[in-house]
């Protein structure tokens, strides 16, 4: 019998997350699931290269002074790890907020880009996080990989050839020209990527823009302004959003106090840190840990 893929989307997800919460553990490694049966407050996070599509429910995505909503129907694909501003307008117990996130594979992108010589299409979409109706058929290539859930045997076997059509439809759909700006080598997008997975593995390390700048192939004038255009924030915030949301983590995750994560991230000054990390969250450190932690205990698991 044919069922509507929303309504399967929403099933799936409804039977792998029995908890409100955010599931990046499924059996397929790239796919990560959310259920949240409550309106959110606005949470700082971070997107990596991925494509995420609300199933059920709405959520609100700040990026920079961009406000975007996303609904069942919209798909948003970013390709940067995008700091952004993320929360759930439209939730229930009866009608829960669902929603799901593929990460994608930046070498795969290039190998297929590379063996197809597609037009390029005209989009007036964001540089590095964009928004759109999914096109039936890329829901259709989504249903049928969120589906291997329930096939764990025919995982090994057809997830990577359903990834791969994926990466093909989304460089042949509305979010190609940012693809392509992405994998085209000297482009700007393509440098700032660089840097990002700089940061990510020497978040904890000073900052010399100068010699980022370099490794970007671009004055420092201009490496600050791409990286604001593309990124929302300037080289120093993101940096910084990196050393609080590591933090954050291991305080939550880790049990570890707030002097010891502040440390280990990288800052000098705990008073500083509890400073800029209530800026950035809402609330000081051990006020939003214990915030965190009394609502995993009522409704699972959170972050």
């Amino acid at each position: 019998m044919y069922q509507d893929p929303w309504e399967k989307l929403a099933s799936l997800i409804k039977r792998f997350t029995q908890k409100e919460g955010s599931f990046s553990d499924t059996t397929l490694p790239a796919l990560n699931l959310c259920r949240r049966n409550h309106r959110t407050h606005p949470v700082p996070c971070i997107y990596p290269l991925s494509l995420f599509v609300v199933v059920q429910g709405v959520q609100h995505v700040n990026f920079g002074n961009e406000i975007m909503q996303l609904a069942q129907g919209d798909a948003a694909l970013t390709t940067l790890d995008l700091p952004v501003v993320s929360h759930v307008l439209q939730a229930s117990q009866s009608t829960p907020y669902l929603s799901l996130r593929i990460e994608l594979d930046v070498m795969l992108l290039r190998e297929l880009a590379e063996q197809t010589d597609w037009q390029t299409k005209q989009s007036s979409l964001s540089d590095s996080l964009s928004v759109a109706p999914i096109d039936e058929g890329l829901l259709d290539a989504v249903v049928r990989y969120t589906a291997l859930l329930d096939e764990p045997k025919w995982q090994p076997h057809l997830a990577p050839l359903i990834e791969r059509e994926i990466a093909l439809r989304l460089l042949n759909g509305v979010h190609q020209p940012m693809l392509k700006r992405l994998l085209m080598q000297g482009s700007a997008e393509r440098n700032i990527a660089k840097i990002i997975a700089y940061f990510n593995e020497h978040y904890t390390q000073k900052t010399d823009i100068n010699q980022l700048a370099e490794q970007a192939h671009m004055s420092p004038s201009s490496f600050r302004q791409h990286f604001r255009k593309l990124t929302g924030v300037s080289p120093l915030q993101y940096q910084k959003q990196l050393r609080l949301q590591h933090a954050r983590r291991l305080m939550f995750k880790e049990n570890q106090d707030a002097t010891t994560a502040a440390f280990a991230v990288g800052y000098e000054s705990p008073t500083q840190f509890n400073r800029e990390y209530a800026r950035l969250f809402g609330e000081p450190p051990h006020r939003d840990i214990q915030r965190l932690k009394d609502n995993e205990m009522q409704f699972g698991r959170i972050v």
